[in-house]
């Protein structure tokens, strides 16, 4: 399940890799090497081992996009906390920029093979700014390659520290102290995030999610997908054949199956989710909202447009954008999907059997 961010392990040709920040070695000969044993790994069947090597590649190249792009607004410091539970760590930044924390975000991933906090930052940063200080409370494993790596990227120093003392040291307090927290709620710290990210009453542990299924004016359904503290609950998922819209109005289509659901569950007396999650954006959310008034209840909702992943609140103007490996995003997109591939195999099925 995509909702913990996965940690990447770093290119195995470590020694290889140094000799090209050293200024050793060409980068083209190195790539040409890794294309030649790719190429060798498929023909040999090693998909698995072709795909790591094609990864290796993805991230020389952003490497290399990197180094002729200049550092725009790159944070001053970040700061990092891990803590490690049962085998998974949990892991929290706050980015700091001119003195000002700008942005926090958390991550977990589970401690199996290669994953570890060297792994998550070389990951990391291969999307994100750099600093100049990356603050931590646990030093990594391949610290002197990982800065080497950093300062060639970045254009300028890098250090990697644990502070002894002064407001570094008080804040990682702090960032342990919020991942403390997060933990002690009881929830996945993805779902946690989601509640202060939307600014929810509760945490969001029960998540249904509505699409609407086209193929033609004759084939419309809606399907509901149901996560439970950010994981599939199968037995949640809900589908739907339209009854009430003709031709293909995909407002109309959710503001029906949105009421349907939630007068059912209002005339059963049966548990409301902790948040309905709209595929769609403005349109598809005024519509949903809506049905709910008509159905007589009150739940938070909201919408996330795919085009830009655009998370649409009703009490804002302007829609919340969180960064692509933002874990409260991944819980949304997760849900999304499922209503998705969810809906597309009811479609399918009402095709099939329409056609024989």
């Amino acid at each position: 399940m995509p909702v913990q961010g996965r940690a990447k392990k770093i290119p195995e040709h470590v020694s290889e890799l140094e000799s090209i920040l050293k200024g050793r070695r060409r980068l083209g000969d190195f790539v040409e090497k890794l294309e030649s044993e790719m190429k060798d790994a498929s023909s040999n069947l090693q998909y698995e081992r072709a795909k790591e090597i094609r990864e290796t590649l993805q991230r020389l190249q952003n490497l290399k996009t990197r180094q002729k792009m200049e550092t725009i607004g790159g944070a001053d410091e970040e700061y990092f906390g891990i803590k490690v539970q049962d085998q998974t760590a949990h892991v929290m930044s706050f980015r700091q920029t001119r003195g000002v924390i700008k942005d926090r975000n958390t991550f977990s991933f589970d401690l199996v093979a290669d994953n570890s906090f060297s792994s998550f930052l070389s990951q990391y940063y291969s999307s994100n700014p750099i600093p100049k200080y990356i603050v931590t409370n646990q030093m990594p494993a391949e610290k002197e390659i990982l800065e080497e790596i950093f300062s060639r990227t970045g254009g300028f120093k890098v250090n990697i520290i644990i502070p002894t003392g002064g407001k570094r040291k008080d804040m990682i307090k702090l960032v342990m102290k919020n991942i403390d927290l997060l933990l002690s709620k009881g929830a996945d710290p993805a779902v946690v995030e989601l509640q202060e990210k939307l600014n929810l009453e509760h945490i969001p542990r029960t998540i249904e999610c509505f699409d609407i299924s086209n193929h033609g004016a004759d084939y419309a359904v809606g399907s509901m997908s149901c996560l439970v503290d950010g994981k599939p609950s199968k037995s949640g998922y809900r589908k739907f054949r339209i009854k009430t819209v003709q031709g293909r109005d995909d407002f109309a289509m959710i503001n029906e199956v949105v009421k349907r659901r939630y007068l059912r569950l209002r005339q059963e007396k049966s548990k409301m989710p902790d948040l309905i999650l709209i595929d769609g954006g403005k349109g598809q959310l005024n519509a949903a909202q809506d049905a709910l008034k008509t159905a007589g209840v009150s739940i938070p909702i909201i919408s996330l447009a795919k085009e830009n992943e655009e998370i649409y609140h009703p009490n804002l103007k302007s829609p919340i954008v969180l960064p692509k490996n933002n874990s409260a995003l991944k819980v949304l997109q997760y849900a999304r999907d499922e209503a998705h591939r969810f809906g597309v195999a009811y479609n399918r099925t009402l095709r099939k059997f329409s056609s024989d």
